[in-house]
């Protein structure tokens, strides 16, 4: 290794170390922070929860309200009077019947009514909650993993870009030391004018690579920016991502998915199936109810009774929900069924290609070794004048087809262990 590359390196390692450094933790945790789904579910899990305090106050605790009502009901050519309010009119009277209506209504009450022996009730609403938080929770889980593999593939990418970046930079510090040799033995006759052109187009396409991968890194940190909601322009280095190959396991999120969907099956039923209950209420009031102002005064008092409700036939509508949640619940079923082949076949393949990219790893790894010997030797023969720069460009151009392979396998490797990890959960 040369003095100037050396001395490149460990500016590029004090300039990663000056800059803020990001890590894939950190665009993980601030898109679980961001994302407007992720806290509408939480919001979604408190509302539920308040929820709970409606049934309680609806099942449990007595409604009280106040109500007052006035009606007008007069009879017309009663004993000769076009217009009258009395109990007592000529049966040649036109009006309401004066069973019905007495005349007029005069009333202010406070009223009061308890559903009673409501336990039952209230335990099934309950219930319904609690199962509706756990999908929103199960759903929750889900959003995040999602997020954080789309979040890893894409910081992926920029660690590969990145990589990209530093070997281009390496190889136009290579080729600017084999340029300047070689402007050196122009000068004195010693090598031919072409030659340094040569050197000079290749490190003129090296930077232009350069740029075309700058573009690239800036849209790629737009994206993940925009994925995370974080609001920066900014490009950063980042570190080599870790990501280590999960365990398999023993059950799946999907499976635990169909048995929430199952219970919630389950306790949609048990709620619909509440208004076949017997159910008795309490109620009272108390307060003014008279048909006429005469004895108004003495019009007060209470009343109270207990109302039974029985229901008897319906139509057939509980069988018929029966044989819905039914369907609903052979489909879950079938999904089951159906996601329980393609997570083990999905399983099986990405592990035969890990393995593979892994072996195709090492393979370049020994590959490299060798151009690098070759390259090296190749170095001192341009300049004794050997070989010519034709031939050392060749043996670059190598080099760097075998570094970004190497770089495109391990960015496969990362990426197919992500995807295995998504699957595998």
């Amino acid at each position: 290794m040369s003095f100037r590359l050396l001395i490149f390196l460990m500016l590029i390692q004090q300039f990663a170390f000056s800059q803020n450094i990001r890590s894939l933790d950190y665009y993980k945790n601030s898109a679980h922070e961001n994302n407007p789904a992720l806290l509408e579910n939480k919001n979604l899990q408190q509302f539920n929860n308040l929820q709970n305090n409606i049934t309680l106050a609806q099942f449990r605790k007595p409604q009280i309200n106040i109500t007052a009502d006035y009606l007008f009901a007069p009879f017309f050519f009663n004993y000769g009077r076009f217009i009258s309010i009395t109990q007592n009119p000529t049966k040649d009277a036109y009006g309401y019947d004066v069973n019905l209506s007495n005349g007029g209504l005069y009333a202010g009450q406070l009223n009061a009514a308890l559903p009673l022996f409501s336990g039952g009730i209230i335990k099934s609403f309950n219930y319904q909650n609690s199962v509706q938080n756990e999908v929103l929770k199960n759903i929750n889980n889900q959003l995040v993993h999602d997020l954080d593999n789309n979040i890893t593939n894409q910081y992926i990418t920029i660690y590969q870009i990145q990589q990209l970046l530093t070997f281009q930079e390496t190889i136009i510090l290579h080729v600017e030391d084999r340029k300047k040799i070689q402007e050196v033995l122009v000068q004195k006759g010693l090598s031919q004018q072409n030659e340094y052109l040569l050197l000079d187009i290749e490190l003129k396409q090296r930077r232009f690579d350069v740029q075309q991968l700058k573009i690239k890194l800036y849209d790629a940190f737009s994206s993940l920016n925009n994925t995370c909601l974080i609001q920066d322009s900014t490009t950063y280095i980042v570190d080599p991502p870790t990501i280590p190959l999960s365990a398999p396991r023993n059950q799946y999120n999907f499976q635990k998915k169909f048995e929430l969907d199952s219970t919630e099956v389950i306790a949609r039923q048990e709620v619909f199936n509440i208004k076949y209950r017997p159910q008795l209420a309490a109620y009272g009031n108390a307060g003014l109810n008279s048909s006429t102002t005469e004895n108004i005064a003495h019009n007060t008092g209470i009343s109270a009774g207990l109302h039974l409700l029985i229901p008897i036939y319906d139509g057939g509508q509980k069988k018929t929900v029966v044989e819905q949640n039914k369907l609903l619940l052979e489909n879950s079923r079938n999904f089951l069924k159906q996601n329980s082949i393609l997570i083990e076949n999905n399983l099986a393949a990405l592990q035969q290609q890990i393995n593979l990219t892994r072996q195709s790893l090492e393979m370049i790894d020994s590959e490299l070794l060798t151009q690098e010997t070759l390259l090296q030797i190749l170095k001192d023969k341009v300049v004794t004048g050997q070989i010519s720069v034709t031939d050392y460009l060749i043996a670059l151009q190598n080099y760097e087809t075998s570094n970004q392979n190497k770089i495109q396998t391990r960015t496969n490797l990362w990426l197919l262990i992500n995807k295995y990890n998504y699957y595998n959960w």
